[in-house]
């Protein structure tokens, strides 16, 4: 989904599905062609709920990774870079190569 708003920034919300319970949600936000925010999340299906798993975003002012565990505790680990644009890229193709070994150190069972 695409949506404009007043300021001239685009978002745009989709999904990337992994497999029949493993997704990654992306959400993007752009000033022209320069995101200027940014949340790209692996979610995981358990018991008809999604459960983020790890999550790349640009809260707090700088970008970051949470690793959000089965237990409800975080890691949190910044990712160094200024041009948000390579770190969602970095994001989306990290999660992509690696959702398995997240589902896993985060404490959740593959499928």
């Amino acid at each position: 989904m695409v949506t404009a708003t007043k300021n001239g920034k685009i978002t745009k919300n989709f999904f990337i599905p992994l497999s029949l319970k493993s997704r990654i949600r992306v959400r993007m936000e752009r000033e022209g062609r320069r995101i200027v925010d940014f949340v790209v999340q692996l979610e995981h299906k358990m018991n008809d709920d999604w459960k983020e798993i790890v999550r790349y975003n640009y809260a707090h002012g700088f970008p970051h990774r949470d690793l959000i565990l089965s237990n409800g505790s975080k890691r949190k680990e910044r990712i160094h870079g200024e041009d948000l644009n390579e770190v969602f890229n970095f994001a989306v193709e990290d999660i992509k190569m690696n959702w398995e070994r997240y589902l896993r150190e985060a404490g959740y069972e593959c499928e």
